[in-house]
């Protein structure tokens, strides 16, 4: 029988998913919810399926197997949970909570149902982070900068931070999951930010700029920049700098590696990677295992709380234990 896929938020995201998963073979895109309905009805005319306004009407009447889960931060209010508490498989796009309370419970029903799940963290899937793993196997880093500094996204929820979280949250949390998936898991947090670039921008609440350093259990330092006051240009990814080698990785782009006295080598992205994690938590509901991800609800959560850790630190002024 085919898995049955619905989708909560009918915007970018969800339709770079669907577009995806509809060349999948054994997946009927099945049910759309979106408050605005006629983008649901649109998707609903172009794949087939039901259009929905009420996200907990299409969870509770669809009959779906599998829910994808795309909305801003701040609208998260138990999509999840009612459908992990139906037995339906999670995809949730980042960051997937606002707060860690929230988080919390979600992995609670999760836990509870047994569910497959994971989290739009697609960066883990390209086919040049492969490459760094070995690469990093063998060359110890001893300090690591990450990077995601760019222009002002345009949707005005972003430029709210109550909403959106801010920068680190809903944006930069990318290089943060990256690390941690290079690197283990972050012991502590310090972060200092800057304003006033941006008054120009009417209900703006959200840094201008921040540097989060970050204390790695192994014992591994580095420091996280954000920015979002650029104008059509910025920087995106991770440098690591080991004793005989210097990785850069330039997201979703190439990485470099730079070894004394020999030419930088140069190899770019090639794969589709949004595309694979879909097939993988397709694959993975198909073969119920949830090894087969490189990350579930949990361990983006755990993303989360480094984030959610360097904006308490930049409200404090005080380093933060995560």
């Amino acid at each position: 029988m085919a898995i049955k896929v619905g989708f909560v938020g009918c915007g970018g995201m969800n339709s770079a998913h669907m577009n995806n998963l509809k060349d999948i073979k054994g997946v009927q895109l099945a049910a759309f919810a979106d408050p605005m309905l006629e983008r649901a009805e649109e998707k609903a005319a172009q794949y087939g399926g039901v259009a929905y306004k009420s996200w907990e009407k299409m969870i509770g009447e669809s009959g779906i197997d599998a829910c994808y889960v795309a909305v801003p931060p701040f609208a998260h209010e138990g999509q999840e949970i009612l459908a992990a508490s139906k037995g339906i498989h999670l995809f949730v796009e980042k960051p997937v909570a606002i707060d860690m309370a929230y988080a919390k419970k979600v992995i609670k029903e999760i836990d509870k149902a047994g569910v497959i799940s994971t989290a739009g963290f697609q960066d883990r899937y390209q086919d040049i982070v492969a490459k760094i793993v070995k690469l990093l196997d063998k060359n110890k880093p001893g300090l690591i900068m990450g990077y995601w500094i760019g222009g002002l996204p345009g949707v005005m929820w972003w430029r709210n931070k109550k909403m959106s979280g801010g920068q680190a949250v809903e944006q930069t949390i990318h290089t943060f999951d990256m690390a941690r998936y290079l690197f283990g898991e972050v012991k502590a947090v310090h972060a200092v930010y800057s304003k006033g670039l941006m008054k120009h921008i009417p209900k703006y609440t959200v840094e201008d700029a921040s540097a989060v350093n970050l204390t790695f259990k192994s014992g591994l330092c580095g420091t996280i920049f954000s920015g979002c006051f650029l104008n059509g240009w910025g920087k995106v990814g991770l440098d690591m700098w080991c004793p005989d080698m210097k990785i850069e990785y330039s997201g979703r782009s190439q990485m470099t590696v730079t070894e004394p006295g020999k030419d930088p080598e140069t190899a770019a992205v090639g794969n589709d990677f949004l595309a694979e994690i879909d097939k993988t938590f397709v694959k993975a509901i198909q073969k119920n295992d949830q090894s087969l991800l490189k990350s579930n609800y949990a361990d983006a959560a755990a993303s989360l709380k480094v984030v959610l850790a360097a904006n308490e630190s930049m409200e404090t002024g005080q380093a933060v234990k995560v």
